[in-house]
Protein backbone atom coordinates (compact mmCIF):
# COMPACT_ATOMS: atom_id res chain seq x y z
CA UNK A 1 0.00 0.00 0.00
CA UNK A 2 2.63 2.60 0.80
CA UNK A 3 4.13 1.72 -2.75
CA UNK A 4 0.95 2.12 -4.25
CA UNK A 5 0.61 5.86 -2.18
CA UNK A 6 4.52 6.42 -3.63
CA UNK A 7 3.28 6.02 -6.99
CA UNK A 8 0.55 8.26 -6.82
CA UNK A 9 2.38 10.99 -5.17
CA UNK A 10 5.35 10.72 -7.28
CA UNK A 11 2.92 11.03 -10.54
CA UNK A 12 0.82 13.99 -9.18
CA UNK A 13 3.30 16.28 -8.45
CA UNK A 14 5.50 18.12 -11.45
CA UNK A 15 8.26 15.58 -12.51
CA UNK A 16 11.44 18.07 -12.78
CA UNK A 17 15.23 16.67 -12.68
CA UNK A 18 16.51 16.97 -9.01
CA UNK A 19 19.97 15.92 -7.44
CA UNK A 20 21.24 12.76 -6.38
CA UNK A 21 20.76 14.41 -3.06
CA UNK A 22 17.51 15.48 -3.09
CA UNK A 23 17.06 11.47 -2.88
CA UNK A 24 18.91 11.24 -0.43
CA UNK A 25 22.37 9.47 -1.98
CA UNK A 26 25.90 10.53 -1.93
CA UNK A 27 26.75 7.80 -3.93
CA UNK A 28 25.92 6.06 -6.71
CA UNK A 29 24.44 2.44 -5.04
CA UNK A 30 25.40 -0.78 -6.98
CA UNK A 31 23.32 -2.26 -9.35
CA UNK A 32 23.43 -5.72 -10.57
CA UNK A 33 20.82 -7.83 -11.98
CA UNK A 34 19.98 -10.32 -14.14
CA UNK A 35 18.29 -9.71 -17.41
CA UNK A 36 15.42 -11.62 -19.43
CA UNK A 37 17.86 -13.72 -20.69
CA UNK A 38 18.75 -14.22 -16.98
CA UNK A 39 22.40 -12.69 -17.86
CA UNK A 40 24.16 -10.92 -15.60
CA UNK A 41 24.28 -7.04 -15.66
CA UNK A 42 26.59 -5.20 -13.52
CA UNK A 43 26.24 -1.31 -13.60
CA UNK A 44 29.75 -0.51 -13.13
CA UNK A 45 30.94 -2.21 -16.06
CA UNK A 46 29.38 0.47 -17.79
CA UNK A 47 31.83 2.95 -16.82
CA UNK A 48 32.30 5.12 -19.71
CA UNK A 49 28.98 4.94 -20.76
CA UNK A 50 26.15 7.46 -20.10
CA UNK A 51 23.39 4.99 -18.44
CA UNK A 52 19.59 5.46 -17.92
CA UNK A 53 18.49 3.80 -14.85
CA UNK A 54 14.62 3.65 -14.99
CA UNK A 55 12.20 2.09 -12.61
CA UNK A 56 9.34 0.60 -13.80
CA UNK A 57 6.31 -1.92 -13.24
CA UNK A 58 4.20 -3.05 -15.89
CA UNK A 59 0.91 -1.96 -13.91
CA UNK A 60 2.14 1.35 -13.66
CA UNK A 61 0.03 3.20 -16.11
CA UNK A 62 2.54 6.05 -16.35
CA UNK A 63 5.78 3.58 -16.28
CA UNK A 64 3.50 2.05 -19.73
CA UNK A 65 3.01 5.55 -21.37
CA UNK A 66 7.14 6.48 -20.83
CA UNK A 67 8.22 2.84 -22.23
CA UNK A 68 8.20 4.33 -26.05
CA UNK A 69 10.01 7.14 -24.73
CA UNK A 70 12.44 5.69 -23.17
CA UNK A 71 12.91 3.21 -26.49
CA UNK A 72 13.16 6.57 -28.44
CA UNK A 73 16.15 7.40 -26.71
CA UNK A 74 17.68 3.99 -26.60
CA UNK A 75 17.35 4.25 -30.40
CA UNK A 76 18.42 8.02 -30.84
CA UNK A 77 21.61 7.67 -28.17
CA UNK A 78 22.68 4.03 -28.74
CA UNK A 79 25.29 4.72 -31.21
CA UNK A 80 26.62 7.51 -29.15
CA UNK A 81 27.25 5.74 -26.07
CA UNK A 82 23.99 5.91 -24.26
CA UNK A 83 22.54 2.73 -22.15
CA UNK A 84 19.10 2.17 -21.26
CA UNK A 85 18.36 -0.12 -18.51
CA UNK A 86 14.47 -0.31 -17.38
CA UNK A 87 14.29 -2.31 -13.87
CA UNK A 88 11.33 -3.86 -12.89
CA UNK A 89 9.99 -4.35 -9.89
CA UNK A 90 8.90 -7.81 -8.20
CA UNK A 91 7.54 -8.54 -11.63
CA UNK A 92 7.88 -12.51 -13.17
CA UNK A 93 8.81 -12.74 -16.67
CA UNK A 94 5.97 -14.16 -18.01
CA UNK A 95 4.31 -10.96 -16.98
CA UNK A 96 6.84 -8.45 -18.48
CA UNK A 97 6.96 -10.81 -21.60
CA UNK A 98 3.07 -10.39 -21.66
CA UNK A 99 3.52 -6.78 -21.38
CA UNK A 100 6.02 -6.33 -24.31
CA UNK A 101 3.88 -8.40 -26.54
CA UNK A 102 0.90 -6.62 -25.59
CA UNK A 103 2.52 -3.63 -26.75
CA UNK A 104 4.65 -4.55 -30.04
CA UNK A 105 8.25 -3.88 -28.36
CA UNK A 106 10.46 -6.60 -28.80
CA UNK A 107 12.15 -8.02 -26.15
CA UNK A 108 15.58 -6.61 -27.35
CA UNK A 109 14.52 -3.05 -27.57
CA UNK A 110 15.59 -2.09 -24.50
CA UNK A 111 17.70 -3.99 -22.16
CA UNK A 112 14.93 -5.09 -19.29
CA UNK A 113 16.61 -5.77 -15.55
CA UNK A 114 14.81 -8.02 -13.14
CA UNK A 115 14.48 -6.55 -9.12
CA UNK A 116 12.14 -9.37 -8.00
CA UNK A 117 12.53 -8.31 -4.78
CA UNK A 118 12.41 -4.49 -5.14
CA UNK A 119 15.74 -4.35 -3.42
CA UNK A 120 17.94 -2.43 -5.76
CA UNK A 121 14.66 0.10 -5.90
CA UNK A 122 15.23 0.59 -2.23
CA UNK A 123 18.78 0.78 -2.77
CA UNK A 124 18.30 3.44 -4.92
CA UNK A 125 15.95 5.45 -2.92
CA UNK A 126 13.35 5.70 -5.71
CA UNK A 127 10.79 7.75 -4.81
CA UNK A 128 7.79 5.86 -6.69
CA UNK A 129 7.35 4.80 -10.10
CA UNK A 130 8.59 5.71 -12.83
CA UNK A 131 11.89 7.45 -11.28
CA UNK A 132 15.28 7.61 -13.96
CA UNK A 133 18.50 8.02 -12.67
CA UNK A 134 20.84 9.63 -15.26
CA UNK A 135 24.37 8.36 -14.58
CA UNK A 136 27.66 9.96 -16.44
CA UNK A 137 30.24 8.12 -17.72
CA UNK A 138 32.57 9.15 -14.70
CA UNK A 139 29.55 6.71 -13.12
CA UNK A 140 28.14 9.35 -10.88
CA UNK A 141 24.37 10.32 -10.84
CA UNK A 142 23.65 13.37 -12.86
CA UNK A 143 20.27 13.34 -12.28
CA UNK A 144 17.45 12.24 -10.47
CA UNK A 145 13.49 12.48 -12.73
CA UNK A 146 10.78 11.39 -10.47
CA UNK A 147 7.74 10.69 -12.38
CA UNK A 148 7.05 10.21 -16.57
CA UNK A 149 9.21 10.87 -18.81
CA UNK A 150 6.72 12.20 -21.52
CA UNK A 151 8.55 13.99 -24.04
CA UNK A 152 12.08 12.31 -24.80
CA UNK A 153 12.79 15.17 -27.73
CA UNK A 154 12.49 17.93 -24.69
CA UNK A 155 15.18 20.42 -24.55
CA UNK A 156 16.30 19.54 -20.87
CA UNK A 157 16.44 15.67 -21.69
CA UNK A 158 18.22 16.08 -24.92
CA UNK A 159 20.62 18.82 -23.32
CA UNK A 160 21.57 16.39 -20.20
CA UNK A 161 21.69 13.25 -22.05
CA UNK A 162 23.86 15.23 -24.67
CA UNK A 163 26.07 17.46 -22.53
CA UNK A 164 27.02 14.01 -20.78
CA UNK A 165 27.79 12.13 -24.21
CA UNK A 166 30.18 14.98 -25.17
CA UNK A 167 32.01 14.72 -21.75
Amino acid sequence: MALLLTVFQSTSTQAQWRTASYVGLTKTPPLQLNNLAGQAVDLSSFKGKVVLINFWASWCEPCREEFGELIHLQEKYDAKGLKIFAVNLAEMKPRITQFLKGNTISDNAIEILLDRNSLVYKTWKARGIPTTFLVGKNGRIEGVWIGSIDNADSDELKGKIEFLLRQ
